[in-house]
């Protein structure tokens, strides 16, 4: 596995997309102070997993973001892309190239993906840590803590050589067990109090169910004597449905096949009809005529009415006045008598018709009045000419009368003749007509007498829905008694019923009387108290579960202090096993550094060395490996054990810079060529040296360089050397760091 390229877009001082190509083993990135190169290392260690802002050479994680300049505005996020060679498989991935994506806004919110797929930062962990890949050990060593190593304490340096040598993942393990031994620990204490505490009231629970164990039984028998019950009454009622259903579908087929013929002859009807002679036309024509000839015939027999009316009350008029006593004379003729009637169905008209009462009072009073003034004056005067002339008058306008009745009477019988002319045309219409339509009726026929069979077994179907209609009831009726005795439907569905056989031909009534026998005997044991059962039921539920969760706490707690054991072995053995190769090559880089001495890492016991710095003890000597290989006391960690040529060492602290600087980069190389990791990172570490270490340190890079990955950022000639490839990393005018490649052949 290698590192095949970094893309940054927006990383602090890289505001513009950058993609930095690593083909090499050995990459060489230079530039002047504050033009960003280190900037490189901190996106690479951005990008791994690194929170801790001290690390990133920022105060807060909106740092991390391209702020802005003068000339260019600042960014909303910042994101960075490693592209990792696995070709070679060195990680179970299914993919030769694995991307890792690590993206933050300005509100903090950071995404994290591998292959474009989203993931957490644990998965990013666990997978690189696998490959020896981390952002806290040796694989990335930032400008000012070459030294790290040696400023860290024994448990620190431990675990940063473990993440090279790839025991992170065993470890990430080991302390997630630990954490689960807690939790586990806290959830057994847990279980136990719970299980203590509801023990006695479970006893008491128990205690009070049992009394209606019986009642169980009971209701057991009951539900079965209940099922072979209704499911004989069902049976039947299925059988007659089924048969019922059966005889229906057939009576639907005849009714459909007839409504099918029906269908036809309604078609042929219509097209009859559609091509049929049309009289209607003709009808309507006579019809008319004949209603104007009626109509004309109404208007003069109203009027002949009206002539025997006016007659009627001429020929009455005299027999009155005849009739009248001898001691009164009639003042008026008859053309007097017809003025006032006038004039008095005047007065009426006006009165029905709303006018002023009074004065159709007033006009009243005048006309009688004037008739009494009129019989005044006749009993004084005899005008026996004029009254003989007034009748002469009479009998003639009734002559009149009568002759107008005649000529109307005259008129009605020529419209008799008319009418009676129009019937007869009428009837020879209707025999054509009928002639014309004898097929037309031979069909409509037909279609009559195919409506009536339909009617009939129309009513055969609905007769055999009345009896669909019944059974349906009486199923309803058992469902509402079984509803009525509380029973569980469910327990009754059609399909169980329907296949439900009994172990034998059973009595109904005999069953029947069973069912009552056995819920008088549930009555007379009472009623449960089904909050107390179910309260029993619940607590014993849980108690089994707790139990059984107890159990499994317990083995489970086993398995992971098992667990945690066989890690911590595994882990001890392979460090140990490792640690042999990197004091092999710790001794010889730092003899080579400083052209003699001797130096190697012991593994200490945390809790032993503070013992003996209670106690005083001296620790001047380099200790034998049989006295710092004792992992059994506390935890342990690493411990720098150094003899300097033609001086004595008591401690790290009294090295000088210079000198500390040649034993971290001794050190680095050491783990560098016993673990063998994918890739280093290295900003600037050879910066203190002087020329001729310089020389040395480039010598040996390019000697690791044939088995591991370098991307080195550095000032130094003799570094720059070795590299095969360059990036020169400058500041443009806008603020921006701008990468320029160069590749070394």
């Amino acid at each position: 596995m290698r590192l095949k390229s970094l893309e940054i877009i927006g990383f602090k001082s890289f505001a513009n997309k950058t993609k930095l190509l690593f083909p090499s083993n050995s990459t060489a990135v230079v530039g002047p102070n504050g033009s960003g190169k280190s900037n490189v290392a901190d996106a690479i260690r951005w990008a791994l997993g690194e929170r801790d802002f001290r690390g990133l050479r920022v105060s807060k994680s909106e740092d991390i973001i391209f702020g802005g300049t003068p000339k260019k505005s600042r960014l909303s996020l910042a994101e960075v892309e490693l592209s990792l060679d696995n070709s070679s498989k060195e990680l179970d991935f299914d993919f030769d190239e694995i991307i890792i994506t690590r993206k933050i806004n300005r509100a903090g919110e950071s995404v994290y993906k591998i292959n474009k797929s989203p993931v957490r930062l644990k998965d990013i962990i666990e997978l690189l840590a696998k490959a020896k890949i981390g952002y806290s050990g040796i694989s990335i060593v930032n400008q000012g803590s070459a030294d790290a190593i040696l400023s860290a304490s024994p448990k620190e340096r431990r675990l940063m050589i473990e993440e090279n040598l790839g025991l992170k993942e065993f470890q990430l393990k080991k302390e997630s067990a630990k954490r689960k031994i807690i939790s586990t620990s806290e959830n057994l204490e847990q279980t136990r109090l719970l299980i203590d505490e509801i023990l006695p009231h479970l006893r008491s629970l128990r205690r009070q169910v049992g009394r209606w164990e019986k009642r169980e039984d009971i209701i057991n028998k009951l539900a079965g004597l209940e099922k072979s019950y209704f499911s004989t009454q069902f049976q039947g009622i299925f059988l007659d449905k089924e048969k019922i259903e059966k005889d229906f579908a057939e009576t639907k087929k005849y009714f459909d096949e007839m409504k099918k013929e029906e269908e036809l002859l309604e078609e042929k009807f219509k097209e009859l009809e559609k091509n049929k002679p049309d009289f209607s036309q003709e009808f309507g024509d006579l019809r008319k005529k004949r209603g104007e000839i009626e109509k004309e015939k109404g208007e003069i027999l109203r009027r002949v009415g009206h002539l025997e009316g006016q007659l009627e009350g001429l020929k009455r008029l005299p027999e009155k006045v005849e009739s009248s006593s001898d001691d009164y004379d009639f003042p008026f003729s008859f053309g007097e008598l017809k003025k006032i009637l006038e004039r008095i169905k005047q007065l009426l008209e006006k009165s029905l018709a709303g006018d002023n009462l009074e004065k159709f009072r007033d006009e009243f009073n005048e006309i009688f009045s004037q008739i009494n003034k009129k019989q005044e004056k006749n009993k004084e005067e005899d005008k026996p000419q004029e009254n003989k002339k007034e009748s002469e008058k009479e009998k003639s306008y009734i002559l009149e009368l009568e002759k107008n009745k005649d000529e109307l009477l005259d008129s009605i019988k020529k419209l008799d003749e008319k009418e009676e002319k129009i019937n007869s045309e009428m009837v020879s219409l209707r025999e054509k007509d009928e002639l014309a339509g004898r097929e037309f009726r031979e069909v409509l026929n037909k279609l009559e007498q195919k409506r009536r069979e339909i009617s009939n077994w129309r009513e055969k179907i609905n007769s055999l829905e009345i009896k669909k209609e019944r059974i349906s009831i009486r199923q309803n009726d058992l469902e509402e008694k079984i509803r009525e005795l509380g029973l569980n439907r469910d327990r009754f569905s059609e399909d169980e019923l329907k296949n439900f056989t009994p172990d034998k031909e059973i009595d109904v009534n005999q069953v029947e009387g069973s069912i009552f026998r056995l819920r008088r005997e549930l009555s007379s044991i009472g009623e449960v108290d089904e909050l107390l059962v179910a309260e029993a039921k619940e607590t014993e539920e849980r108690h089994n579960f707790l139990s059984t969760e107890l159990d499994d706490l317990e083995k489970a707690k086993i398995d992971l202090e098992a667990m945690e054991k066989e890690l911590s072995e595994k882990i001890d053995k392979l460090f140990s096993s490792t640690l042999k190769n990197i004091n092999d090559e710790f001794n010889k880089y730092f003899r080579l550094m400083f052209g003699g001495g001797r130096a190697r890492l012991g593994i200490v016991s945390i809790l032993k060395k503070i013992k003996k710095s209670d106690d005083s003890e001296k620790e001047d000597e380099l200790p034998s490996e049989s006295d710092s290989d004792d992992l059994s006391v506390g935890e342990t960690g690493i411990e720098f054990y150094l003899e300097l040529p033609k001086k004595k060492v008591n401690s790290l602290e009294v090295l000088s810079g210079g000198e500390r600087t040649l034993v971290s980069i001794a050190a680095l190389f050491a783990i560098v060529s016993a673990v063998k990791p994918p890739f280093v990172v290295l900003d600037e570490v050879d910066a203190a040296l002087d020329e001729a270490n310089a020389k040395k340190v480039a010598k040996i890079l390019e000697e690791l360089s044939k088995e591991t990955q370098f991307i080195i950022i550095t000032h130094n000639r003799a570094t720059m050397e070795s590299a095969e490839a360059l990036y020169g990393v400058t500041m443009t005018d806008e603020g921006v760091s701008k990468a320029v490649s160069l590749r070394l052949e």
